[in-house]
């Protein structure tokens, strides 16, 4: 596929190099270093979506899709419902992200942003999904999808400063799934410039979803921008013309958020791309929190937690909270909280040495050991973190135990990170632990061996057939 020059030549700068990527880039350019981590990632999506399958969030979600009927449908993973594709979009981006397992991005030693924004990649997923169904694509194609979408999102998180100006990052994910779904619905470079501007200018969002008693939409805000990237694809398809200097005109996206950028270089010609880089989570819980809580688990190991007097945890800035300022991260009570609270996480693994989907539980969330522990506990900024921040990732704890005696313990780079990733098998692992009790160890299997081979099946049939849940199991 070529672009047209001329199409895309004039305006918006960064609305033309989303554009020129994703209509040029080529299965070839990407490589199999690329569509290996694709797999990865749609692995470690699908075990996350699955293992949500039943929760309350997900049945609510889908039967508002149940509601909906297409002439285009698409289907929501573990079922043989058909909805509308942007629907479809939505709860399954909704389901992989409902449980806080999904992977990340906040990029590398070369991003601008130094991880202002931690948004989660795999949100666009449920989009990527979607157009390949609507569009009829196969296994490889849809590969290709996913690989622009994290390519997309992670230029947006390597360059922009978006969550300190007060904005959310599910922006991001409109425009990476216009790009992704503009490339499987083969748009012309004209659509495609107008499905990135359709994404931009309807879709900024406050960051006010993820400040003090958080809701069930901390999870869903991210697949909807997805969702919204889709519909921008649909538009654009159709005909509709978006602003041209979405981005960049006095009234544009640069302008609402005070922030200007370029964009990067993109992933090919022996440049790895960013989907190579993903933060994969081997806790479900907020991503800068993984670290903390590892050490925690270690620490039990030789502390008792009812003999800590004082624990001052030192971080970057960005995870850094006060009781004074943000007091449901001290008493969370909600798992949407809970799961992005230092403090109770902290204290969850040093009392229970584990934490898991029965951690956000209520009783859980109101158990007076934890309480107790989550009381001694203090965030602080550590300068030196901050300007590291996210290659690498570090904490610092400093321990005052009750008898007087004072313990220092460091860490570095979470499992998962890209300086310490999850290997094929303990990805495996992760997905077969959601997997198997939803589809039997068979299924799980089959499932797993189709991922693995997706550039060769000639649909998305066989992969969205495995995954439906059966009442026999």
């Amino acid at each position: 596929m070529t672009i047209d020059e001329t199409a895309v030549a004039i305006g918006d700068t960064v609305v033309r190099g989303f554009t020129e990527f994703a209509t040029n880039v080529d299965f070839l350019d990407v490589g199999d270093g690329a569509y290996r981590a694709a797999k990865r990632c749609l692995l470690d999506s699908i075990g996350c979506a699955l293992g949500a399958h039943g929760t309350s969030v997900i049945n609510a979600l889908e039967s508002v899709a149940a509601t909906a009927t297409s002439l285009r449908p698409a289907t929501i993973i573990g079922t043989t419902i058909q909805t509308t594709p942007d629907l479809a979009a939505f709860v399954n981006g909704s389901m992989i992200r409902c449980l806080d397992f999904s992977d990340d991005y906040f990029g590398t030693d070369e991003s601008n942003a130094h991880g202002n924004n931690g948004p989660h990649p795999s949100d666009n997923i449920g989009g990527v999904l979607a157009a390949a169904q609507v569009a009829g694509a196969d296994g490889r194609s849809a590969l290709l999808g996913i690989v622009i979408a994290y390519e997309v999102c992670g230029q947006l998180v390597d360059e922009v400063i978006l969550r300190s100006n007060g904005w959310d990052y599910t922006i991001f994910h409109a425009v990476a799934t216009a790009a992704a779904a503009s490339r499987l619905l083969r748009l012309s470079a004209e659509q495609t410039a107008n499905a990135i501007r359709l994404a931009v200018v309807p879709n900024l969002a406050v960051h006010e979803s993820r400040i003090g008693t958080l809701s069930n939409w901390k999870g869903l805000a991210g697949p909807n921008g997805s969702r919204n990237g889709f519909f921008a694809a649909q538009l654009a398809q159709a005909g509709i013309t978006g602003p041209e200097l979405a981005f960049e005109g006095s009234q544009g996206f640069m302008q609402q958020v005070k922030h200007t950028f370029s964009l990067g270089p993109f992933g090919g010609n022996g440049r790895p791309f960013r989907i190579e880089n993903t933060y994969f989570k081997h806790l479900p819980m907020r991503y800068e929190m993984q670290l903390p809580v590892q050490m925690a688990l270690e620490l039990r190991e030789t502390v008792n937690p009812s003999a800590i007097a004082k624990l001052r945890v030192h971080m970057e800035k960005k995870s850094v909270a006060s009781r004074a300022l943000e007091p449901a991260l001290w008493r969370p009570t909600t798992a949407e909280t809970a799961d992005h609270s230092g403090p109770y996480l902290i204290a969850s693994a040093l009392v229970n040495g584990k934490v898991d989907e029965s951690s956000f539980e209520p009783q859980s969330l109101s158990d007076p050991a934890v309480l107790k522990v989550i009381d001694t506990i203090e965030l602080i900024e550590d300068p030196e973190y901050t300007a590291a921040f996210p290659w690498p990732m570090l904490c610092r704890f400093e321990i005052e135990l009750s008898n007087g005696e004072s313990i220092t313990v460091v860490g570095e780079n979470p499992k998962g990170h890209p300086l310490n990733p999850m290997s094929d098998e303990e990805l495996v692992a992760k997905f077969h632990n959601q997997v198997q009790r939803r589809l039997g160890a068979t299924r799980a299997d089959q499932l797993l061996e189709t991922i693995w081979s997706l550039e060769q099946e000639q649909s998305l049939a066989r992969l969205f057939d495995l995954m439906v849940v059966r009442s026999d199991g």
